[in-house]
């Protein structure tokens, strides 16, 4: 997949360009997997998990996670997990490459 410019993610700031990882590979497990490169002053806005959990990998830059509307620091290599129904979104501080993973949805 080409990258795809997206803005206002999730309700966020500004323009984020998302780049597939998955295309073509069929997975049973993992709903989507990306890398999106976020400028700074960029944002995911904050939004709920009711059904799968995700994770956000910070792989370059530093940001700011926010869970449950509560504010964490994050910088290059850390790591966070969503689960269903709990919120979160994120904001760029520095330039930033996220990767962002999404199981599929639990079974009820």
């Amino acid at each position: 997949m080409r990258p795809s410019p997206y803005k206002q993610c999730h309700g966020g700031v500004g323009t984020l360009i998302c780049n597939s990882l998955l295309d073509g590979f069929g997975s049973q497990t993992l709903r989507f997997m990306h890398s999106d490169e976020i400028p700074a002053g960029v944002s995911i806005g904050e939004h709920k998990h009711t059904f799968y959990e995700e994770a956000y990998y910070l792989l370059s830059g530093e940001g700011v996670l926010v869970y449950d509307g509560t504010e964490y620091p994050m910088e290059q290599g850390d790591i966070s997990l969503c689960l269903v129904g709990h919120s979160h979104g994120f904001k760029a501080v520095t330039n930033c490459v996220v990767i962002v993973v999404a199981g599929q949805p639990l079974k009820q």
